[in-house]
């Protein structure tokens, strides 16, 4: 098994494709890792082209993420909003096994969340609330790409719960 990590159709030249003809003619299941990025791959057509190239290059499009909430990066941060609707716009351009899953990393350590799985999100806000019973109890809040300061009272995004006596 290898994974790839293209992020736009541009990245996958005749060069590439040469060489992922010849991992598939030795039987290499190659599986694509992406991650939306603002102003690159964050539009509807850009996120089509590349599913449909990588399915041309027998490349699985396996997970496009949501950006993580990594320090100094915020301007490459799209919002879950964004994930959504591309996601709704790449399902039916190509085959079902053929289109990826757009995941949260949930902070925390709330593990890959499907996207559209968020238990709430607020697009007013930003805030968006997933839980992962099955990884560990709890909540894990994502935060939207913003230039607002976020609360300080919760860093690693895990919302603890307490049971009620």
């Amino acid at each position: 098994m290898l994974h790839t990590h293209f992020n736009h159709p541009n990245e996958i030249t005749a060069i590439t494709k040469r060489a992922l003809d010849i991992v598939f003619e030795r039987g290499i299941i190659t599986r694509n890792q992406s991650v939306l990025v603002r102003n690159v791959n964050d539009s509807i057509a850009t996120m089509q082209l590349l599913v449909k190239r990588l399915g041309h290059c027998q490349v699985h499009p396996y997970y496009v993420y949501v950006h993580d909430l990594v320090k100094g990066v915020e301007d490459l941060r799209t919002t879950l909003q964004t994930a959504l609707d591309i996601e709704k716009a790449v399902r039916g351009v190509t085959a079902g096994f053929h289109t990826p899953t757009f995941v949260v990393d949930a902070p925390g350590g709330g593990g890959k969340r499907v996207a559209h799985s968020f238990e709430h999100y607020d697009r007013e806000t930003g805030i968006s609330v997933f839980s992962a019973p099955s990884v560990k109890p709890g909540f894990f809040l994502y935060y939207d790409r913003s230039t607002r300061s976020r609360p300080r009272s919760r860093p690693s995004g895990r919302i603890r719960t307490s049971k009620i006596a």
